[in-house]
C-alpha cells in the first residue's frame, strides 16, 4: 500500500497494529542520488572508518524519497507468514528557519524515471518529517514562545495574502454578519495553526476552535464565553502542528518504541542515510555512528551479508548466481534452493505488488529482503537440527543470531560492520609495494591496466615512483607475485612499513648513521689509548 500526506493519518492506526502483530519488519529506501564520485567508490584498502569518513559529507545532501516497510505477521495455527507491505513517499519540508535541502543528480532522475518514480507523489504528496534534532529545536522554540514568529517572518507573499484573506473574512463578519460562528476552510495544517494564533491575537474577544466534523476546517465563535464551547488549548494546537511536522518520524520512532528485527539488503548506506535524516547530521567519530544507530533499532539483520556466509556451506550447483536482492528472491521464490523443497513456510502478501514494475520500489524491495530473510532462516534451523521441517519465527531468528548486527561492507578491507562491538580485522592479503624502474612518476592507470587480468585489485600512489597495491584475494596476489619476479619496469613485493614507507627508510638511515658513528667513536677510542 502506498502512503502520502492523503491518507496518512487515517491508515497510521493500521500501520500501528500490524506493526505490533509482526515479528520482524523487512526494510528498503531509495535515494535522490545515485553513488557516484571518488568518495562512493569501494576501493579494496578501505576500512569501515575511512569508507565512513569519506561518504558522510556527501550523504548529507542526500535523501530518501521512498521508505518500505513491510511487516511480517506470522500464523501458527496454519504456519504461513501474512506480509503487509507499504510504500511511504517522503519530501523535506520548510519550517520557520529549517529548510531542508538536498541534491537531486540528472543521473538519478533517469534511473528512477527508467524505474516509473511518481515524482508528483514526491513533490505534492509526500510526507513530511524531522529528525530528533529538528524536533528539538522547533520544541525549543515553542517552548520560548518564538515559533508562530518565525513561521510567520518565512511565510511566502501567497501565504501572506492567504492569511490576511482569512483575517479580512473574520473581520467582515464580526461587522456585518449576526451569525455566532463561522467556518474558515484551511487544509494547510502549518496555515492552520498560523491562523489559530493570528485570528484570536487580532479578535481577542472571539474563540477558535478545530470542527469535530473536519479536521481542516477552523470553529470561531463570535462570543468568546459562549456557553458549551471551549477553545482550543494552546498546547493542543501545538501538538497537532508537531504531529503534522512529524509525519513519517512517527513511523520511525514505532519501530523504535516497538524494537522489532529490522531485515535489509546491503543496508550500509541505508543507515547511513537513515542517521542524517531522522537522527540528525552525521556525527564525526564512526563509532558515534554505530552506537546511536544501535541504540534506535537494536536488531539489525542484512540479507546480503548473510547470504555471503551461508554460501560457503554450498556446493557450486546449489548456489545462487548472484548475491543482488533480485537474484537472491527469485533463487528461493522459484525453488531453486535443493535444501528447502519440504516443510517451507507459506508466505503471503495482503497486497500484491505489480512485480513486473516493482524492483526498485522500496516497499517491494522490503518484502522480498523479508522473503529471503524467512527462507535463510528455515534452512539454517534446519541445519542446526540436522533435519528439515517446520520452523518458526524464534527459531529463525535464533538460527540466524550469529549475524544479528552485522551489516554488508561492499569491496572493502573489512567485510561488515559490526553495530555492536568491535569491527572484524582486515580480511584481505596483504599490501603490495610497486616501483617503477623506469618513469620518474608512476602511471596508477598504467599499472592498473597491466594488473587488471590477475584479479580485482585497486591502486593508489604512495610516492614518485612507487604505489601500493590491493588484491582481493590471496590467488591474485600470488599471481602478480610470480608474474613480476623479475620485470624490468616493475619491482613488486609484500608491502613492509619499515623498509617502503618514506619514515620507515629514515628510520634505517638514522640508525645506520648513529651505529656508525658509535663505531667510528670507539675505534677512535681504541686508537688513541
Amino acid at each position: 500500500m502506498e502512503i502520502t500526506r492523503k491518507n496518512f493519518s487515517e491508515q497510521l492506526e493500521n500501520i500501528t497494529k500490524n506493526l505490533k502483530r509482526s515479528c520482524f519488519v523487512g526494510f528498503d529506501a531509495e535515494f535522490t542520488a545515485i553513488l557516484s564520485g571518488d568518495c562512493f567508490k569501494h576501493r579494496l584498502f578501505d576500512t569501515n572508518k575511512e569508507r565512513y569518513d569519506l561518504i558522510k559529507n556527501e550523504v548529507s545532501k542526500m535523501i530518501m524519497t521512498q521508505v518500505g516497510l513491510t511487516m511480517f505477521q506470522y500464523d501458527r495455527e496454519q504456519d504461513s507468514y501474512i506480509a503487509v507491505g507499504y510504500t511511504f513517499h517522503l519530501c523535506p519540508q520548510v519550517v520557520a528557519d529549517i529548510d531542508q535541502s538536498f541534491i537531486f543528480q540528472a543521473s538519478t532522475l533517469q534511473f528512477l524515471c527508467r524505474h516509473n518514480f511518481n515524482f508528483n507523489k514526491f513533490t505534492y504528496d509526500g510526507l513530511p518529517y524531522l529528525s530528533k534534532a529538528e524536533e528539538a529545536y522547533l520544541q525549543q522554540q515553542l517552548k520560548n514562545k518564538t515559533l508562530l514568529g518565525n513561521l510567520i517572518q518565512k511565510l511566502t507573499i501567497e501565504d501572506e495574502r492567504e492569511l490576511q484573506k482569512y483575517c479580512s473574512e473574520v473581520s467582515k463578519w464580526l461587522i456585518d454578519k449576526d451569525e455566532e460562528t463561522i467556518y474558515l476552510d484551511v487544509q494547510n495544517p502549518l496555515m492552520r495553526y498560523i491562523v489559530h494564533s493570528e485570528i484570536r491575537n487580532r479578535f481577542p474577544d472571539v474563540l477558535t476552535t478545530d470542527s469535530l466534523g473536519n479536521s481542516n476546517k477552523v470553529l470561531i465563535y463570535r462570543d468568546k464565553y459562549v456557553e458549551g464551547a471551549n477553545s482550543a488549548p494552546t498546547a493542543i494546537l501545538e501538538q497537532n502542528l508537531m504531529s503534522y511536522l512529524l509525519g513519517f518520524s512517527k513511523i520511525i520512532n514505532l519501530l523504535a518504541a516497538h524494537q522489532k528485527p529490522i531485515i535489509g539488503h546491503n543496508n550500509f548506506l541505508d543507515l547511513v542515510l537513515l542517521h542524517n535524516q531522522f537522527i540528525g547530521p552525521l556525527p564525526n567519530k564512526y563509532c558515534v555512528f554505530k552506537k546511536n544507530i544501535n541504540s534506535l533499532f537494536p536488531i539489525i539483520f542484512d540479507t546480503k551479508y548473510i547470504s555471503f556466509e551461508m554460501a560457503r556451506n554450498l556446493s557450486y550447483d546449489e548456489v545462487w548466481k548472484s548475491n543482488a536482492l533480485q537474484d537472491l528472491y527469485e533463487f528461493f521464490s522459484e525453488g531453486k534452493c535443493r535444501k528447502l523443497q519440504k516443510g517451507v513456510n507459506f508466505i503471503k502478501l495482503s497486497t500484491p505488488f505489480d512485480v513486473k514494475q516493482s524492483y526498485h520500489e522500496a516497499g517491494w524491495d522490503s518484502y522480498c529482503s523479508g522473503y529471503c530473510f524467512i527462507r535463510m532462516g528455515h534452512w539454517a534451523a534446519c541445519e542446526n537440527r540436522g533435519k528439515y521441517r517446520l520452523v518458526g519465527p524464534s527459531e529463525k531468528l535464533g538460527a540466524l543470531a550469529p549475524y544479528c548486527n552485522k551489516v554488508n561492507v561492499i569491496r572493502g578491507a573489512v567485510p561488515f560492520v559490526n553495530l555492536v562491538d568491535v569491527d572484524p580485522p582486515r580480511h584481505r592479503p596483504e599490501l603490495l609495494h610497486i616501483k617503477s624502474t623506469k618513469e620518474r612518476i608512476i602511471n596508477v592507470g598504467k599499472v592498473t591496466s597491466a594488473l587488471a587480468s590477475f584479479g580485482s585489485i585497486d591502486v593508489k600512489p604512495y610516492g614518485k615512483r612507487t604505489a601500493l597495491i590491493a588484491a582481493n584475494s590471496q590467488h591474485t596476489a600470488d599471481k602478480i607475485l610470480k608474474q613480476f619476479k623479475n620485470d624490468a619496469e616493475y619491482r613488486i613485493a609484500k608491502f613492509n612499513v619499515i623498509r617502503h614507507s618514506p619514515t620507515g627508510r629514515m628510520a634505517i638511515w638514522g640508525g645506520a648513521l648513529i651505529t656508525g658513528s658509535l663505531l667510528l667513536y670507539i675505534l677512535h677510542k681504541r686508537v688513541n689509548k
